[in-house]
């Protein structure tokens, strides 16, 4: 672990956050507040990221920028409030692209390359991460789908999947039937 964590984007206004005693209607303190958060990490744990949950909203990006990025079907994110982002280990670790055709910095992890943070100039208060960084839950379910018009042509359409014979744990769209074109003239019947 990183001795000294690094926040996301400004370390100094993040560095720790002190447990807040709130006063009561009497003036008693209650017991100190406590921020409920979610971990998650590349795929080779060079990167750690902690949010303050709920993120406030998650969705599946179904752009070619995105497709290309994350080297699958779609992509699926969770938006989130910069000041609640904070990079716990691995800051050294994080290489960044900037893409002039999407006016968005992407940030990976320079070990493994696992995409980290997605980042929108017309958004500057957000920072979007990957959903599959993080094992457990963000506080939100991703119900929205953006880019739809981009989406890929093999994408898996939720068709039934049976078992591939020989082969445990492998599962297999069969493949669309095709209808027999009945010919432009058809033969007459002859009746005796």
């Amino acid at each position: 672990m990183d001795s000294d964590p690094v926040l996301w984007p400004n370390a100094a206004s993040l560095r720790k956050e002190p447990a807040v005693a709130a006063k009561g209607r009497s003036g008693d303190e209650k017991a100190p507040r406590r921020t409920a958060r979610a971990r998650g990490q590349c795929l080779c744990g060079a990167v750690i990221v902690e949010i303050v949950l709920p993120a406030f909203w998650a969705w599946h990006d179904h752009s070619l920028a995105s497709r290309k990025a994350h080297g699958a079907a779609y992509a699926t994110y969770i938006g989130c409030w910069r000041k609640n982002v904070r990079v716990a280990k691995g800051k050294g670790d994080i290489a960044t692209f900037d893409d002039p055709r999407t006016f968005a910095l992407r940030s990976f992890c320079a070990r493994c390359g696992s995409p980290l943070f997605y980042e929108r100039r017309r958004a500057s208060k957000t920072i979007d991460i990957p959903r599959a960084l993080f094992a457990g839950r963000t506080g939100r379910e991703p119900r929205y789908h953006l880019n739809i018009g981009e989406q890929a042509d093999w994408i898996y359409d939720g068709g039934p999947l049976v078992p591939l014979k020989n082969f445990p744990g492998v599962m297999f769209q069969r493949p669309k039937s095709r209808r027999r074109k009945a010919p432009a003239h058809a033969p007459k019947s002859i009746t005796p």
